[in-house]
């Protein structure tokens, strides 16, 4: 999937303008940092952190952890507004995820010998 067909969150924070999104890359540094994607109902604490801030690597790698948990806290302070995000970002992280399983086929063929 090309950039340009993902879903991603524009926001503003301090002055700084940033494009949230998941891709291939971004979904497995997650995994490889210990996000357990079929144990998200049951760390509903953690998870909405977690989620905010993997959409930070494909785009924002090097953004601290403690600036995307301060942005993060800002925006879910209000309660409307926190819903919604994590519903976008589950939203964004399904549409990734079923591309990864469900990768449109290519052209490799291959054969065991």
């Amino acid at each position: 999937m090309k950039d340009k067909d993902r879903k991603t969150i524009k926001l503003s924070y301090d002055g700084v303008d940033y494009t949230l999104m998941y891709t291939v890359a971004s979904v497995r540094k997650m995994e490889r940092d210990g996000f357990d994607f079929t144990a998200m109902e049951q760390n509903i604490v953690n998870v909405g952190f977690d989620l905010f801030s993997g959409a930070f690597i494909a785009k924002h790698p090097y953004v601290p952890k403690d600036v995307r948990d301060k942005i993060y806290l800002e925006v879910v302070s209000e309660n409307e507004q926190g819903q919604n995000l994590l519903e976008c970002l589950s939203n964004m992280l399904s549409t990734e995820l079923d591309f990864i399983i469900n990768k449109p086929q290519g052209n490799v063929s291959w054969t065991m010998v």
